[in-house]
């Protein structure tokens, strides 16, 4: 069987198993239960509830757009959620005095405007190669067939004059940030990612990171945790084993690691669901953070057809918000590592030669370095399922307050906004949508890009949810058909007859488009074109990047949202604008659509 033919296996298994997860699944997340459906319970909030009865509720109010806090407003009504205070500072945090450092927006491959045959790439395992990044030897730009010639870390740790040079493929810079990063650290380092665990290149520049660590002879504390789901979860120990080889032997090493796989969730529990972290974050000392939609696997990300991504560098106490939220998914594994099969944790701490179990002390409440920069940004996060019986999906909330505080202009780039793996209806976030036609009908306009039809990674993980664009377009059309006839019963009849209001404005203000880079429709041999990356705009002022996706699930994320003008100029110019003048060329729906996909009645 050809290397394609067992990816696809693999992602239809993949798709398969999620399937049969969402199919156990009990409570609705949040955002796909109609506010007729949720619960009421006098105030009580649990993760079914409807973001429509939170909000009427509670009291809480859109931003006014018109004023310039419109973070600290966000803040304080996210806060009216959470009446004890018990999550702020951990789904919600408001901090001041960050900076963006050079290229801080991170998007890969960032090919935008080139053919898709234009890429290069090197496998694993490669002749001629440094083993253990498996990228060539090279002296200069010249060695590396349209790749870049670029030094990289020493092979033994502390001799920083052995420099090496090494090919870098389409997207192998992000893994010397990566390294760059750990390395830099003065006094601790978090790690939060997904399974499967990070592979290849990115294992490679963590390991070597640690490595120079020890030879610095700092006190390290290290802390990776990944989120795990059935059947087979992950093999904690063998990733410690993995990241620690090269530091266990090294004298004076004071660099300490902590490992731990986690589902927060499991359907025959009381919790009635299935979750798991899905936040993807490096933070290092609390000071700096790589943060966002970014899987650490090579294959997935870093050969050909590489899934399309993005995160962002911060520099300021943003990092301590996302340690912060680390810190409470730690707290969860430590206080349930001997209830729940479905968690494990093995530490290694420095100079002994045994592995323990022994839980990392909490990071974010040490001493947080003041940020010197001007950059204001509001973390927001979800715990899901499993890990509190309260509401702690203020991310959604923030979204759903965000899109209705929009005046002029919605912008969604997503995998996907529904789900149906393994039901026989399909999940919307029906919040969000709503908020969606509500800017429509005052004028206002939405663009949405998403992941194309069957997308799966070389590593066999899905980037598409099985919803057909006809599926979402039926539900808009619902939402806006029930509206005009709640106004007047009588318009049902009027809509058929012609000239139809839905169309009309869903054809003209809700643009639609699967992901596009360049002038192709697939990559080479026909692999479709896959999109990761978990972003929204509102009135090209407001965005956010993270890893909550805005279809219906309800795992463990974290993202941060700016309201800054010269980081959402760079946004608008150097990812959105790019997006869209590619992606609108392959539109269905919006201005000139001629085959708009809203046209059939639905009847």
């Amino acid at each position: 069987m050809s290397a394609t033919n067992v990816g696809r296996l693999k992602g239809l298994i993949m798709l398969l198993l999620a399937g049969v997860l969402a199919t156990c699944s009990g409570d609705l997340p949040s955002s796909s239960v109609n506010e007729s459906n949720g619960e009421r319970a006098f105030g009580l909030l649990r993760p079914s509830t409807s973001i429509a009865a939170l909000i009427r509720d509670r009291g809480i109010q859109a931003p006014n757009m018109a004023q310039p806090d419109v973070l600290q407003q966000l803040q304080r009504e996210l806060a009216k959620s959470d009446s004890p205070g018990a999550y702020a500072g951990v789904t919600y945090d408001l901090t001041r005095g960050n900076s963006l450092v050079a290229d801080w927006l991170v998007q890969t491959p960032n090919r935008w405007g080139r053919k898709a045959d234009d890429l290069t790439w090197f496998t694993m395992g490669c002749k001629d190669c440094e083993p253990d990044i498996s990228l060539p030897v090279c002296s200069s730009d010249a060695d590396c067939k349209g790749g870049t010639c670029a030094a990289i870390w020493p092979r033994t740790p502390g001799l920083r004059g052995a420099v090496r040079k090494v090919c870098l493929g389409h997207s192998d810079a992000l893994v010397l940030r990566l390294h760059a990063l750990v390395a830099s650290a003065r006094q601790s380092v978090d790690i939060v990612a997904l399974q499967p665990v990070p592979d290849g290149r990115f294992v490679a520049a963590v390991r070597a990171g640690l490595a120079e660590l020890a030879a610095s002879r700092r006190p390290i504390e290290v802390r990776v945790l990944v989120g795990q789901f059935p059947p087979k979860g992950v093999d904690a120990e063998a990733l410690l084993k993995e990241l620690t080889d090269g530091i266990k032997n090294m004298p004076g090493s004071r660099v300490s690691v902590s490992v731990a796989a986690m589902r927060s969730c499991t359907a025959f529990e009381t919790c009635n669901s299935f979750s798991w972290n899905h936040a993807k974050f490096f933070v290092v000392d609390g000071r700096e953070t790589f943060l966002g939609g970014h899987n650490y696997w090579t294959d997935d990300y870093l050969t050909d057809n590489p899934v399309h991504d993005l995160s962002m560098m911060v520099r300021g106490p943003a990092a301590a918000s996302a340690s912060r939220f680390a810190d409470r998914l730690w707290s969860f594994v430590c206080s349930n590592l001997d209830q729940k099969a479905s968690i494990s944790l093995v530490s290694y701490a420095s100079g002994q030669s045994e592995f323990g179990r022994a839980c990392p002390a909490p990071l974010a409440t040490r001493r947080t370095p003041e940020g010197r920069g001007g950059v204001e940004i509001l973390s927001v996060g979800r715990l899901g399922s499993g890990i509190t019986e309260d509401f702690a999906n203020q991310s959604e909330l923030a979204r759903d307050l965000m899109f209705g505080a929009a005046r002029k202009s919605i912008r969604v780039v997503q995998q996907d906004l529904g789900f149906r793996l393994g039901r026989s209806d399909t999940l919307f976030p029906e919040s969000a949508l709503t908020e969606m036609v509500d800017l429509m009908e005052r004028g206002g306009d939405v663009h949405v890009v998403l992941s194309n039809p069957g997308s799966i990674g070389n590593g066999g993980s899905p980037y598409f949810n099985d919803v057909p664009v006809e599926a979402l377009a039926k539900r808009l059309k619902e939402i806006v058909q029930k509206r005009i006839e709640d106004k007047d019963p009588k318009a049902r009849y009027e809509i058929r007859k012609g000239p139809d209001p839905v169309n009309a404005l869903l054809c003209s203000r809700f643009h639609l488009a699967p992901f596009r880079f360049g002038p192709d429709d697939s990559w080479p041999g026909g692999k479709t074109i896959a999109n990761h990356s978990k972003f929204w705009m509102v009135d090209e002022r407001v965005f956010y990047i993270g890893s909550d996706n805005m279809y219906p699930v309800n795992l463990q994320e974290l993202g941060f949202v700016l309201d800054d003008s010269k980081a959402a100029a760079t946004v608008l110019d150097s990812y959105w604008n790019p997006l869209w003048q590619w992606s609108k060329r392959a539109a269905v729906s919006g201005d000139g659509v001629e085959n708009c996909i809203f046209r059939d009645v639905i009847r």
